[in-house]
This record gives C-alpha cells, structure tokens and sequence, in this order.
C-alpha cells in the first residue's frame, strides 16, 4: 500500500530503469532522489507535463487534478500528484 516503498519500473522507448517509489513520497519526488530525470513542470497536478502512462500497478492520485477522463482510460498518470499502491510499471507517452 501507500505505507511501503513499492519497486517501479520505467520504460524509455527501448530503455528500461527502475526505481523505489518511497513510502508517502510522490512518484516524481521518489523517482527524483533515486536519479531519475523525469519532465515536470507545475509539481501540483495543473499542467499535466508529467504525464507518464501507467502499463501496470494502481496509481493513487491526489485530486483534481488536470486529467480529463479519457487519459485516465488510457492509463495516463501525474507523477507530481500519484503515489505508488502497489508495484508498478510506467512508460514515457511517445509524443
């Protein structure tokens, strides 16, 4: 759950890394201290430029935020405002 740090896996194109997503730390802020560069920009769920899309794992996000319905269908997650309930794996949306 939330209260334990959960393993995250990110996929960059052909690239995988992991990370640990610690326990009541943001997904950007665990991803952030264990050397990850991940592009944000606002760090309160407004802009959505931390958009990552969520393949696997339940993602826990504070709200409002700005995701419209159809990015949640999607898989779309904000790593400024989602916290990590489980395992996850995540990958950059190819823009």
């Amino acid at each position: 759950g939330l209260r334990s740090a959960q393993p995250v896996t990110l996929r960059r194109g052909e690239e995988t890394l992991t990370f640990t997503a610690e326990a009541g730390k943001t997904l950007l802020e665990s991803a952030v201290a264990a050397g990850q560069r991940l592009p944000w920009s606002c760090g309160m769920g407004g802009c959505g430029a931390c958009t990552l899309r969520c393949v696997s794992g339940d993602v826990v996000m504070q709200e409002p935020n700005c995701l419209t319905a159809e990015e949640r269908a999607a898989g779309d997650i904000l790593t400024c405002v989602g916290y990590a309930a489980g395992p996850l794996t995540l990958e950059l949306p190819r823009r």
